[in-house]
C-alpha cells in the first residue's frame, strides 16, 4: 500500500527565505537552517529541493501519533515534576538507528546481493512498522511509516532539550534507520552519509527540529529494570555527525543520567569502544551540581531522579490503559 504524504505546498517567496532556529542548549545558540519544499510528489517518489529523493514502494500506515506529554526539565522530586508541562502532535527530533542487518562487502561484484539484502531488509522493517526512513547500503531512501503515525523504534527512551523533557520517544521523535551494523565492520557509504544530510535537513525545516534533537539510539535507550542506559547501543560510537551537518551530540549531557539518575556500567562502555562519551561525564557534573545546591548526598540525590521517572512512567501506562479502554 502506497501512502502520500502531505507537505505544505511550494510558493515561490518561501523558496529564498532561510530561517533562524535556536537549537537548545546552549541558550542563546542559533544557527540558519535553509528552508527544504517539496518539488514534485508522485506515487514512486517525492522529490525535495535540496536533492533529496524518497522512494514511496515500501511505504505504509501505521497508529496515528497521538499528542504526546513533554515533561519539565531539572525537576528532582515535585510532584509538579510528574506533570507535563505541554502536549505536542509534531515530531521534537530524529532518532538515528542501525539497522543490525546482515551486510555484504560494498563491492561491483556484490551488487545482486546488496539489492537483495537491501529488499530483504525493508520488507521485514515494513512488517514491524520499525521506522520512518531506512536507507541503504546504495543512498537510496524509503519511506516506511509515514511521518503523522508512530514507529516501533525507540521503546524505553529518554532525551531532553531546552524545552523539556521526552520520554518513551516512539511518539515524539521520527526514526531514521541505516543500513548498517554497530560494530562498524562494514563503513557507511558516502552515499548513504550525503542521504541522511539531506533527509536529515528536510525533516528538520518541516518539523522545526533542533540540531540538538538529533541523536542515535544509544543516546536515548535505557533499561528501567536496572535503571541502566544503553539497552539498545546502536550508533554507540561512530555515528558522523559532522558530516551529516550535527553538532557533535555525543557531548552533550545525557539526558537520562541528567534527568532521572540513570547509571552505566562496564557492558555499556565496552559496547561503545571501551570510552565513554564526554556527555556521560558531563551529565554527572551537573548531577553533583544539583545534589549540592539541594544540600543531598550524589547518590540520595540520584535516588530521588530514579523515583521520579517511575512515577512518570506509571502514569504513562496509566494513560495508556485508558486510552486502549476508549478504542
Amino acid at each position: 500500500m502506497v501512502v502520500l504524504v502531505f507537505v505544505p505546498s511550494y510558493t515561490p517567496s518561501r523558496a529564498r527565505v532561510t530561517r533562524p532556529m535556536v537549537m537548545g542548549n546552549p541558550p542563546g545558540t542559533v544557527r540558519t537552517l535553509p528552508e527544504v519544499w517539496p518539488v514534485e510528489q508522485t506515487e514512486r517518489f517525492d522529490l525535495y529541493s535540496n536533492g533529496l529523493r524518497i522512494e514511496n514502494e515500501f511505504a505504509v500506515s501505521n497508529e496515528p501519533r497521538r499528542a504526546f506529554p513533554v515533561y519539565p526539565a531539572g525537576a528532582s522530586d515535585s510532584d509538579k515534576g510528574d506533570r507535563p508541562v505541554e502536549w505536542r502532535n509534531e515530531p521534537a527530533g530524529i532518532v538515528f538507528h542501525s539497522t543490525e542487518s546482515h551486510q555484504a562487502a560494498f563491492d561491483p561484484a556484490e551488487v545482486n546481493r546488496l539489492k537483495r539484502i537491501g529488499r530483504n531488509l525493508l520488507d521485514f522493517v515494513r512488517s514491524q512498522r520499525s521506522y520512518h526512513f531506512v536507507i541503504d547500503r546504495f543512498g537510496r531512501a524509503y519511506r516506511v511509516v509515514r511521518e503523522t503515525d508512530v514507529a516501533h523504534h525507540a521503546g524505553k527512551s529518554v532525551w531532553a532539550d531546552s524545552t523539556g523533557v521526552y520520554v518513551n520517544l516512539n511518539s515524539s521523535f521520527i526514526a531514521v534507520a541505516l543500513e548498517s551494523q554497530s560494530d562498524a565492520s562494514v563503513s557507511l557509504s558516502d552515499a548513504q552519509v550525503h542521504a541522511a544530510a539531506v533527509l536529515t535537513q528536510m525533516l528538520r525545516s518541516r518539523f522545526h527540529i533542533s540540531a540538538y534533537n538529533c541523536v542515535t539510539h544509544a543516546q536515548v535507550s535505557v533499561n528501567p529494570s536496572n535503571m541502566k542506559i544503553g539497552y539498545h547501543t546502536d550508533w554507540g560510537v561512530g555515528f558522523p555527525f559532522d558530516r551529516i551537518g550535527l553538532p557533535d551530540n555525543y557531548a552533550r549531557p545525557v539526558s537520562s543520567l541528567v534527568q532521572f539518575g540513570f547509571g552505566y556500567d562496564e557492558a555499556f562502555e565496552q559496547a561503545i569502544g571501551g570510552r565513554v562519551w564526554p556527555g556521560i561525564g558531563a551529565a554527572e557534573s551537573v548531577i553533583a551540581t544539583q545534589a549540592k545546591s539541594a544540600g543531598a548526598d550524589p547518590e540520595a540525590f540520584r535516588k530521588r531522579l530514579q523515583q521520579r521517572y517511575r512515577r512518570i512512567i506509571n502514569a504513562q501506562t496509566r494513560m495508556t490503559e485508558e486510552n486502549q479502554d476508549e478504542i
